[in-house]
């Protein structure tokens, strides 16, 4: 995964554990939109498929707050999109 702009204004590769991988894969399969992991849902899910915008910082910030807490992580992550 390349986190930009992260502390020190760095950017970093770090690796992404295969758990949340899959917890990703079986998000897309729900929408399945070709170019966005996380697309926008104005006209709900259905419309999610060929949405050309994506998710507000704040939906996504929601959404990997859930992966990670699905995935059993107990310290609490400060998640900026």
């Amino acid at each position: 995964m390349h986190i930009r702009a992260s502390k020190g204004n760095k950017d970093r590769f770090v690796p992404l554990p295969d758990r949340t991988l899959e917890r990703l894969r079986r998000f897309w399969r729900v929408h399945r939109n070709p170019v966005l992991l996380f697309p926008n849902r104005h006209g709900g899910l259905q419309a999610a498929a060929s949405a050309s915008t994506p998710l507000d910082r704040g939906g996504v910030q929601m959404t990997l707050r859930k992966v990670v807490e699905s995935c059993g992580l107990k310290k609490r992550l400060h998640l900026i999109a």
